[in-house]
């Protein structure tokens, strides 16, 4: 098969998708847009006048003990002009449904999936492990391909057990055309037993780890994350990144050089360093060439030696616990992955586990959100419980403000952690939104050429009931007009939820949807032509629209 390159660097506007040349513009064939900045665009043809007339138009049903952690994808196919549905399950089942009807078109488990008595986290993630991480969709020259990492086992293959001791279980790279879920040629690849290029003792092992942030395509280039497995065994955060024309593979670790954490002792908790890649489920972000995420606890996290060296972000770092990352690819020249910016908290020593890591970076709209100088602007989040505002081409290195603070755009203070992502709104002059956990829904409206470039401007009217697992906040429009814009976010309780994205006398104003019997944690809606599509909170795939 061949994969044309692509220009990834020439995007002329802040465009929905940087890969897609087949589909159409109302499908969904990423989590959210590769900036994660959770603006969708008005391609979906839904206006807040239509939510009164929404109604639930079809369900699905999976297995007992099957789990969709993995958030449906939307396509088009080219052949048929379908809209259909993808979802991949922790049984490694991967399903295409009718966008329209729900209708099953296909279904297959491409491999048996890992069980997971041995992570001691059944109740929290399933009984089975196999697809985590939202998958991503390729089209180019006729070829319509979901990207996914599935995790199973070859028995006996490290150790004496069968499928069941963590080294048996391994990671592997499966392309699956759309149209008939049949493998694409060379494919799956074994992602296991591959040195970290920045650090040959750190090896990849597919059994200790978790692949969960959503997947990042830039041109021909899939970008993961992992980080641990519910915390357990010997493990170290790391980035595959995989050429999918050469197949060639380039492996990072988060802890590397001599002064990380090692052993050959899998069973030694945090034996590698940690520094976790997860961000409860949000995708890399990426400004078209650079890839941004955040990382988890690790080395030197807990140490009572406290560090007190101002560092800039531009300077290289081996352990990068605690930090907002910015990593680039550099092919020709051999390099690999290479560290280009970092930012880490002043008080990441002393917060308690209440860090960055929880959540991801997202990348705002330029031609919007930027500063006095014409820089621009992204935002972290973090349970610690703040969003950091950085400018995105100087992150902001540590403790490089006054008398050793953080020296980034702004700081905001919120009311409860947040795990994944913010939401943005571009329009009508700009705002952001964060949805914490315990507390409500809270819009911030841009103000430029202001030293605070973020305020308050609402709330939702009701608090989001549950701490872990409120949903990540995804904004569209109908085809960019004033007045158009919705806030959704899923609620674990109440299920899914939308508000007009800019407030009215300090309030949030939520529209009314038929009843969603609760949401998946960390949850986020996904969009087709006309239709919204959830997992609920008895694990069933909803489509909600008008009929």
């Amino acid at each position: 098969m061949h994969f044309a390159a692509k220009n990834v660097e020439a995007i002329a506007t802040f465009a929905l998708v940087a890969n897609a040349t087949t589909g159409a513009p109302s499908d969904s064939p990423q989590d959210a847009d590769i900036y994660q900045s959770s603006y969708l665009g008005g391609e979906y043809n839904i206006d807040p006048s239509d939510i009164p007339k929404f109604t639930q138009l079809w369900n699905a049903t999976f297995n007992p003990d099957e789990r969709h952690w993995a958030r449906p994808l939307v396509h088009t196919l080219s052949s048929t002009g379908r809209q259909i549905v993808f979802t991949a399950s922790t049984e490694n089942r991967i399903r295409t449904f009718d966008a329209a009807t729900g209708e099953l078109l296909n279904e297959r488990q491409v491999l048996p999936p890992w069980p997971m008595d041995q992570a001691f986290c059944t109740a929290h993630v399933s009984k089975t492990l196999g697809v985590m991480g939202t998958p991503v969709i390729y089209c180019e020259d006729g070829n319509e391909i979901a990207f996914f990492y599935v995790k199973s086992y070859i028995e006996d293959y490290r150790e004496p057990g069968g499928a069941y001791p963590p080294l048996n279980s391994v990671y592997y790279l499966y392309g699956v055309y759309l149209d008939t879920l049949l493998d694409l040629y060379k494919f799956p690849l074994v992602i296991d037993g591959m040195p970290a290029d920045n650090d040959a003792r750190k090896i990849f092992l597919g059994g200790l780890v978790l692949q969960r942030p959503a997947l990042l395509l830039l041109g021909d280039v899939l970008y993961a994350g992992f980080g641990g497995l519910c915390d357990a065994f010997n493990y170290t955060g790391s980035v595959v990144a995989v050429n999918l024309a050469t197949r060639n593979m380039y492996t990072w670790t988060t802890q590397a050089g001599n002064g990380s954490l090692y052993t050959d002792d899998w069973t030694a908790w945090h034996g590698g360093g940690a520094g976790g890649i997860w961000q409860a489920g949000m995708g890399f972000s990426s400004d078209g060439k650079d890839v941004f995420f955040t990382i988890d606890n690790g080395g030197g996290s807990t140490s009572t030696n406290l560090d007190i060296t101002s560092r800039s972000g531009k300077s290289h770092i081996d352990i990068l616990s605690e930090t907002v990352t910015r990593i680039s690819l550099d092919e020709e020249s051999g390099q690999g992955i290479r560290l280009v910016d970092w930012f880490r908290p002043s008080d990441w020593q002393t917060d308690s586990g209440q860090d960055i890591g929880s959540g991801g970076f997202a990348v705002l709209d330029e031609r919007v959100f930027k500063t006095k100088e014409g820089g621009r602007v992204g935002v972290a989040t973090s349970t610690n419980p703040k969003l950091y505002v950085l400018e995105v081409d100087n992150l902001g290195g540590y403790r490089q403000g006054n008398n050793g603070s953080d020296g980034i755009l702004q700081t905001i203070n919120l009311e409860g952690e947040v795990f994944g992502a913010i939401g943005s709104y571009p329009l009508e002059g700009g705002y952001i939104y964060v949805n914490p956990g315990n507390t409500a829904l809270s819009a911030y409206k841009f103000k430029p050429n202001s030293t605070e470039l973020f305020s308050l401007a609402g709330k939702s009217p009701n608090l989001n009931g549950h701490w872990g697992g409120a949903g990540l906040p995804t904004v569209t429009s109908k085809q960019g007009k004033s007045g158009s814009g919705i806030v959704w976010v899923t609620d674990v309780n109440r299920g899914l939820l939308a508000f007009k994205a800019v407030p009215e006398n300090g309030t949030l104003v939520e529209l009314s949807l038929p009843k969603v019997e609760g949401a998946m944690k960390f949850g986020r809606p996904v969009f087709g032509d006309g239709k919204v599509f959830v997992v609920d909170g008895m694990g069933r795939l909803i489509a909600l629209g008008v009929k």
